[in-house]
């Protein structure tokens, strides 16, 4: 038997201010450069939360290339309050960005699976992603992006129905608004 008896139909508005930038390498708001050799288990300290509910993303320099294989684990809440992990996945030195948008970080932790940190050089961080995650209601399913605009003109930025996310076309800076316009379904439970 069924648990769903059908679905309330929603539209939803998502008002931006004033976004903060894709955060560039090593820069770190949400957790400022730590040298991974000196992490107690691997728990980094959260200096910051996101401006809105958006993807994150993770930093590292490796100053020798010894580092082969690394995680990056990220907990919190997503943009409707539910609970939330993800895990970013490093083969080298480079950014990795979450899938989800985060609104809350409650727990970052770095392990080393496979290679070797070698001096203090050897550094994570954790920053600011591309995507807004769009607020609707715990258990939703994102359905269409109806309109997107960015600083006051139509956008053609990416809808993920997976994740609830619009990632602009334009780039945001801290000065420019983004408003979303979008449409999700509520399962009626039987």
């Amino acid at each position: 038997m069924d648990s769903v008896k059908g679905y309330l139909n929603m539209t939803g508005r998502a008002s931006f201010a004033l976004p903060a930038v894709e955060e560039a390498a090593d820069s770190g708001t949400i957790v400022a450069s730590a040298a991974l050799s000196g992490l107690t288990a691997g728990v980094m300290t959260v200096a910051a939360q996101p401006d809105y509910p958006r993807t994150l993303r993770g930093y590292l320099t490796d100053a020798n290339a010894t580092i082969t294989n690394g995680t990056l684990t990220i907990v919190g809440t997503d943009q409707n309050g539910v609970g939330i992990s993800d895990v970013l996945t490093f083969t080298a030195a480079g950014a990795q960005t979450s899938v989800k948008a985060f609104a809350k970080v409650v727990s970052v932790t770095w392990a080393l699976v496979t290679g070797t940190v070698t001096t203090t050089s050897d550094t994570m961080s954790l920053g600011y992603g591309a995507s807004l995650g769009l607020p609707a209601a715990p258990g939703a399913l994102y359905d269409r992006l109806v309109k997107g605009e960015f600083n006051g003109a139509d956008d053609l930025g990416a809808f993920s129905k997976t994740y609830g996310l619009y990632n602009p076309a334009g780039t945001m800076d801290g000065a420019k608004a983004v408003e979303v316009t979008f449409n999700y379904r509520i399962p009626i439970p039987n």
